[in-house]
């Protein structure tokens, strides 16, 4: 409907750059976020995130930051995250992106950027650039639920670069990618445990692209001694507490292993009893024609 000018997207007078996937996940979109965030402040920019707040409990718009004090199920787990990393830059919920802008066009913040959360498929906003996200050791044949394509991959046509996040190398990349003429990047991934005291425990997480977690975790020479595959954004409720109580217990363990995305939602009981390592994901580009392109597009 938009290809054929149906639909009509909204310009905004802020420039937003999107960060979207083709894929349902598991491509590092928040430590990708981050990292812009980071790169516009450096600049003396002040960039506004705006983000649907997946799995949140409320409804309707939320402005906040991480002296707004709200609560992770108010936002959301990416949104309340990417408030800890980023602590004095403003975060939009708002699964409308074009309300949310035009809210950001009236604010007296008065931002210099926008950037767009996991939106490669929502339309309704136009973008001066736009970053599609792509974990080459994903399935890119099929898509859902054969696949892990959101659509087809013809549709990477609307991306303005691509970024490679979590691959080693750029080999094996799919001709229809080599032959579309966008440019190409790859992102640089450095991990951080936060105790390096341990060399072994029990691992869980709630990501799209578990196996990754635990390659980080071998990575560091660290024995996982038994591991749990959550599904993505999993809520850590009684059931699943029990699930990860039986887990020590099985292993005899105190020490385990998960996500900074996932450390996040677990109960602070839980975080008590037990010893917990998160691991701390941080991405870049080292391409200097990168931040030549972005800068480019936004001006």
């Amino acid at each position: 409907m938009y290809d054929k000018k149906i639909f009509k997207s909204y310009k905004s007078k802020i420039p937003v750059v999107s960060v979207g996937n083709i894929t349902s996940g598991g491509t590092g979109k928040t430590p990708f976020v981050v990292f812009l965030v980071k790169h516009f402040k450096k600049l003396g920019l002040n960039p506004l995130i705006i983000s649907r707040g997946y799995k949140r409990k409320t409804k309707g718009q939320i402005v906040f930051n991480s002296k707004s004090e709200k609560k992770l199920e108010e936002v959301g787990d990416e949104p309340f995250l990417m408030s800890l990393i980023c602590p004095e830059t403003d975060i939009v919920i708002n699964k409308n992106r074009k309300e949310a802008i035009q809210w950001a066009e009236k604010s007296q913040k008065k931002y210099d950027i926008i950037l767009l959360d996991d939106a490669f498929q929502h339309r309704s906003v136009q973008r001066d650039f736009n970053i599609l996200l792509i974990n080459n050791n994903q399935n890119l044949s099929d898509c859902l639920p054969k696949g892990q394509l959101r659509e087809p991959l013809k549709n990477i046509k609307r991306a303005d670069c691509i970024v490679f996040t979590k691959s080693s190398s750029l080999g094996n990349i799919p001709n229809i990618i080599t032959n579309s003429n966008i440019p190409i990047f790859k992102s640089t991934e450095s991990f951080t445990l936060s105790d390096s005291d341990y060399q072994s425990g029990v691992a869980f997480c709630g990501i799209g692209d578990p196996n990754s977690f635990i390659k980080t975790l071998e990575g560091f020479s660290v024995k996982v001694l038994e591991s749990i595959h959550f599904k993505d954004h999993q809520k850590y409720d009684d059931m699943s507490i029990n699930k990860l109580e039986s887990l020590l217990k099985r292993n005899n363990q105190r020490v385990f292993y998960t996500t900074q995305k996932d450390w996040v939602k677990l109960p602070d009981l839980f975080l008590k009893k037990y010893h917990g390592i998160s691991v701390e994901m941080d991405i870049f580009i080292e391409d200097p024609d990168f931040k030549s392109l972005l800068m480019k597009k936004i001006h």
